[in-house]
């Protein structure tokens, strides 16, 4: 776990952060619902896309440890 606190400290360069530009989004229309995937892409679009494949490699690490120790819990209970 130690790689993921190193990587969450990281701070890009300030050339890297120029280089990217944040979209323009549309104005605010009330009749459109607000998705987890309209709010994943308003806080990725603050991000550089480095920074967003380093978010996404951590999360999908914890996720797959989540399901190996459901996985390992379910089959330790089932032998005893």
């Amino acid at each position: 776990m130690s790689s993921t606190s190193s990587e969450a400290s990281f701070r890009p360069s300030p050339s890297l952060r120029k280089s990217y530009s944040h979209p323009s989004f549309p104005p605010p229309d009330h009749s459109r619902r607000v998705t987890p995937a309209l709010l994943r892409s308003i806080f990725a679009s603050f991000r550089t896309p480095w920074e967003e494949r380093v978010m996404s490699r951590v999360a999908f690490f914890r996720f797959s440890a989540w399901v190996l120790s459901c996985v390992f819990i379910s089959w330790t209970a089932r032998k005893h």
